[in-house]
């Protein structure tokens, strides 16, 4: 009798590993870190339902972890970063993680409150910037962009301080963390941020919006972008994804809901 229970229980959690694994095999797991990307994912929740499967959104903050959760397979995918951030997780972490598809631009701006035209920046003014390495090689490079710095040729993905080729104006960096850049900015008056970081002094539209980064070969690769393993690239469960995500219905979200501080990159 012992030996016809063993026999059973086994048979049984074979049927439900089955069904778990084919379960899973129509759940799209994504990881997301901050507003719109779990707006943007909600948006075609339903959409790729009917294709077949389920989304399910995960909010995890830590870059870090995000990506290690889509390289070991907690995560199918994840859409938190751009390109230039991927390549640095990879190429410290010896993954083989890549983009799917980019979705939006968010916008990088450097903001004045006592300035009408960059021209009107004095001589060692003080502009505070971000101090993670790709936020700071995009702070300069927008800055490059704006003619206030020239950047050495060749150094503008990776960019520090030390590839300043031109400084005319002496300008001083404050190289603070990107969460204090807003508050940091009360003080400065010059800052380097995202406009989301701006709506926090209550500043909208284009309020105090001194220069406005520019859309080229370089700032392109700064798109938010879906990310994934290399071998699920093809899969369909990505295929639909890129679908929904790329559809009109995104699009109008984002230049209606999100036009503020992004553009569509699709």
């Amino acid at each position: 009798m012992k030996k016809i229970l063993s026999i059973f229980s086994i048979i049984v959690l074979g049927f439900l590993l089955v069904g778990c694994k084919q379960d899973s095999s129509k759940t799209i797991k994504v990881g997301v870190a901050f507003y719109p990307m779990d707006d943007i994912l909600k948006l075609i929740q339903e959409d790729v339902k009917k294709d077949g499967y389920d989304l399910v959104i995960s909010d995890i903050s830590d870059y870090q972890a995000n990506n290690r959760y889509v390289n070991n397979g907690n995560l199918d995918a994840n859409m938190i970063q751009h390109q230039y951030f991927l390549n640095i997780f990879n190429q410290a972490n010896q993954t083989n993680l890549v983009i799917a598809q980019p979705i939006y631009h968010a916008t990088f701006v450097l903001y004045s409150k006592n300035y009408q035209k960059v021209s009107d920046i004095p001589q060692n003014a003080v502009i505070t910037v971000p101090d993670d390495q790709t936020n700071l090689s995009r702070a300069l490079y927008l800055l490059h962009q704006a003619q206030i710095i020239t950047l050495k040729d060749g150094k503008y993905l990776n960019a520090t301080l030390d590839d300043i080729k031109d400084n005319p104006k002496e300008i001083v960096f404050d190289l603070i963390h990107q969460d204090t850049l807003a508050h940091k900015y009360k003080e400065t008056g010059l800052a380097v941020m995202y406009p989301k970081d701006a709506l926090s002094l209550n500043l909208s539209g284009n309020q105090e919006q001194l220069f406005v980064e520019k859309a080229d070969d370089v700032t392109n690769g700064f798109a938010i972008s879906l990310a994934t393993r290399e071998s699920l690239l093809n899969s369909d469960k990505i295929q639909v994804l890129i679908k929904h995500l790329t559809s009109q219905k995104v699009k109008d979200f984002l230049n209606n809901e999100y036009g503020w501080a992004s553009r569509p990159a699709f």
